[in-house]
């Protein structure tokens, strides 16, 4: 890719971002991005070939940018279920902020607009997965409390690990992100699991 090309990239996707911090998901229409970005609508189309395309790269980007390949790969390699959980926790406590416009805006828009649907459920399901894996591996090392079966627990972490549950704690109750994660590594190891909390 040349770097006239990766820069009009990233215009589009700096456009794409600003409208949907700024008007939510009503604003990210694909000629107002355009304009944003200083391109055509066709030249839009021709970099990304549809809004989820657009939706899509934007994630991607903002993953980049926040590392989460990288964090990832530090909570599959913790020496055990617990400090992998707690890793996890920190991961999401340092990530989650960046995509908080995003999430809101598709929140928004998904019953609505199946570009938005198809692109939450691609996400959601992918932090859903993230959280099994956690699961089964507590339940391997015998670290998974009785009172859960796999997919309970599960279901308990993607509800409670939602970038929205930080939102509130955040944004509407002040929450620093120390005490976010401070908070929320206890609460999964009490809730969760036969350790003692730390």
């Amino acid at each position: 890719m040349s770097s006239k090309t990766a820069s009009t990239r990233e215009r589009i996707i700096a456009s794409a971002r600003g409208l949907l911090e700024t008007n939510g998901y009503a604003g990210f229409g694909m000629e107002a991005i355009a304009e944003g970005a200083g391109v055509s609508r066709q030249a839009v189309y021709l970099h990304f070939g549809s809004k989820m395309g657009l939706l899509l790269a934007l994630i991607e980007w903002l993953e980049q940018r926040a590392g989460l390949r990288d964090a990832i790969e530090r909570i599959w390699s913790a020496p055990t279920a617990l400090q992998a959980l707690d890793r996890a926790v920190e991961v999401h406590a340092r990530i989650d902020p960046e995509f908080i416009p995003l999430a809101s805006a598709l929140d928004e828009a998904r019953r609505t607009d199946d570009d938005a649907a198809a692109v939450w459920r691609d996400r959601m399901g992918a932090r859903y997965e993230t959280g099994r894996r956690l699961i089964e591996r507590l339940k391997h090392e015998g670290m998974l409390h009785p009172r859960w079966t796999v997919a309970s627990a599960t279901d308990f972490w993607w509800a409670t690990m939602s970038p929205f549950t930080h939102r509130l704690l955040s944004d509407e109750r002040g929450w620093s992100a120390k005490r976010y994660a401070e908070s929320m590594k206890l609460a999964m190891r009490r809730a969760l699991t036969t350790a003692d909390a730390p």
